[in-house]
């Protein structure tokens, strides 16, 4: 687990990124043409919940509520333990800049009011320290103003929406974004992606859950990777796996909430009193979200491989039953059991993980019709992306996490960090001119990696390496950490 350790965390290069764009900010307000003011965005999954909890400096491996009786001090640890990032965004926040935190799959504890409030007052703690001297009257108040929570998207007033994407993803959206709670009040219901980080993948050393590839493997690639690291050694990946995934289905079904309209008419009451965007438009908005997991245990079985260790277990049953009872000149046809299960492979495909990601990308066409949006910023996927639609910029923030290639952490898979850059020219609304789009942070310098500038309409930009700056005011950067 070196993806978690100190070394390979992206603190120092994500406070250089920041102290950079506040630079750009102040050289531009200096050329005079009006205050540049930034509101970054931080996508989703900035925070870990779902990681096993260090105690004693080991990895502790843990299904706790996700109550704020557990997540305040895990939070507490987690800021106690990145100061590096918390002053870079109290430095951003101390220059009259917005900082605002988009809830994730695996942060959807930043919907309690107790989470919020820890890292609010953490990050203003920080804004008053780059300040220097003491706070006058009101000015906590006014800091504490500029640090902002979202628990499903974030709108603009110029047209641009952010959200992380896991409500178009069936094994991470959550019925109730604003309300995520299940039968206990106060207790956030956990999704299928939540219970298998916890009980599956974290509890498997040499899977990286920041790297799709290090885990989404065919049988033979289970096999393969069962006799390099676990042949040899007193750890069962066969255990793991079958506990983790059995206390997977057992959890779904045991805490499943079936929908309550009463629920979803307060959530998105909620949500469009949060963002400020009309109740109509965030009622369309939800109607395209995945339906839960819970509701699909035949997914979530074929998912975790359930399905067919369940059928190869009753094929190789069959087939040992008929080779006792029948003739031996009939002997051959115990090879009906095994070739079923391999026609229900072959007829039953799983679902590829490329396809959750594409409807997640294309869930950001309809988001931007629902709420006349001209931009929408998408996380979750991991994949950066940046284009220029019909004068309608899509993008995905791609990921900060240490995602390697390699178990030895020397590979990483992506050479510059990403984030979408995007800036309001003055105007009112939707009068403003957008611009900007996917950039990447790279050798203390940004790169521009879609065009600056909506192409006419019809047309669909391409990617580009030019360097940064034809666009050095941003209304709105976003990114994951």
């Amino acid at each position: 687990m070196r993806y978690r350790q100190a070394p390979y965390s992206p603190d120092s290069e994500v406070a250089a990124m920041l102290d950079a764009l506040r630079d750009e900010m102040k050289q531009g307000t200096a050329r005079g043409a009006g205050r540049h003011e930034l509101t970054l965005v931080l996508n989703g999954d900035v925070f870990d919940f779902d990681a096993p909890r260090v105690i004693d400096r080991k990895s502790v491996f843990h299904d706790l509520p996700r109550s704020a009786e557990h997540a305040v001090p895990a939070m507490r640890a987690m800021l106690a333990d990145h100061p590096v990032f918390t002053e870079a965004l109290g430095r951003v926040v101390a220059d009259g800049h917005t900082v605002v935190f988009i809830s994730g799959n695996h942060d959807v504890q930043l919907t309690l009011p107790e989470v919020r409030d820890l890292v609010r007052a953490r990050v203003v703690d920080a804004a008053l320290a780059a300040l220097g001297g003491t706070p006058g009257e009101g000015a906590r108040e006014a800091l504490a103003a500029r640090v902002v929570f979202r628990a499903w998207f974030h709108r603009t007033p110029d047209g641009i929406l952010l959200e992380h994407g896991n409500q178009y993803d069936a094994y991470c959206s959550y019925r109730y974004p604003m309300l995520p709670f299940g039968r206990k009040p106060g207790e956030i219901q956990p999704t299928m992606g939540s219970l298998a980080c916890r009980l599956l993948a974290s509890r498997m050393g040499y899977f990286n859950p920041h790297v799709d590839s290090s885990f989404m493997l065919s049988a033979f690639g289970y096999l393969a990777h069962w006799a390099r690291y676990y042949m040899f050694s007193r750890r069962s990946l066969a255990l793991a796996w079958a506990l983790g995934a059995l206390r997977t289905v057992v959890e779904l079904v045991r805490r499943r909430e079936p929908e309550r309209r009463a629920r979803r008419r307060a959530c998105l009451a909620a949500a469009a009193r949060e963002t400020g965007a009309p109740l109509r438009a965030v009622a369309r908005h939800a109607r395209l979200f995945a339906r839960p997991a819970e509701d699909r245990l035949g997914l979530v079985a074929r998912e975790l491989w359930l399905d067919r260790a369940v059928f190869g277990l009753l094929a190789v049953a069959a087939a040992l039953v008929w080779l006792l009872l029948a003739p031996s000149w009939l002997a051959p046809a115990a090879l009906v059991a095994p070739a079923g299960l391999v026609a229900y492979e072959r007829l039953v495909p799983k679902l590829p993980l490329d396809a959750t990601w594409k409807r997640v990308s294309r869930a950001a066409r309809q988001v931007a019709r629902a709420h006349r949006a001209r931009a929408v910023v998408f996380g979750h996927t991991h994949n950066p992306e940046g284009t220029w639609e019909g004068g309608l910029f899509f993008g995905n923030t791609g990921s900060w996490s240490a995602a390697f290639e390699d178990v030895a952490c020397t590979k990483p898979v992506f050479a510059s960090r990403p984030l979408v850059w995007l800036r309001s020219e003055p105007g009112s609304g939707s009068a403003a001119r957008l611009s900007g789009g996917l950039v990447a942070w790279k050798n203390g310098r940004f790169e521009a990696l879609t065009t600056s500038a909506p192409p006419a309409a019809g047309q669909r930009s391409e990617p580009q390496g030019s360097p940064h700056p034809p666009f050095q005011s941003p209304a709105a950067a976003a990114l994951r950490t």
